[in-house]
């Protein structure tokens, strides 16, 4: 269903001022609120993933880009890699190294077969 909705200009700044925010289009973000303070009907699995999907990356202060292509995230990546000290290179190679140790770990603590 298509609404139409006349908003004050001082509505108008106020909805502009949250998208900016939420990096959410103003129909999205309508949407949102509609589906927060609306609390009769059915939310699907999938919306309620995506609700709180939204709320993580508002309290992290990531901007909402979903559908992302895959190469855009590859190439942002290696963006952030090529601006990386040899020290965020070392700390960050530690603490792959330390993420496998424990999860080899793990696996013979809980018997896993081993993948290879």
């Amino acid at each position: 269903m298509n609404l139409t909705i006349d908003l004050t200009p001082s509505e108008v700044a106020q909805l502009s001022e949250a998208t900016m925010h939420t990096g959410l289009a103003p129909s999205e973000l309508v949407k949102k609120l509609l589906n927060e303070y609306m609390p009769f009907g059915s939310v699907t699995d999938k919306d309620d993933l995506d609700a709180k999907l939204h709320k993580w990356q508002q309290q992290d202060g990531v901007k909402l880009a979903p559908d992302v292509p895959t190469h855009t995230l590859f190439a942002q990546w290696a963006e952030e890699d090529a601006r990386m000290t040899e020290q965020e290179r070392e700390a960050e190679d530690r603490l792959w190294e330390e993420l496998e140790i424990n999860l080899a770990d793990n696996s013979r603590k809980l018997q896993l077969r081993a993948l290879s």
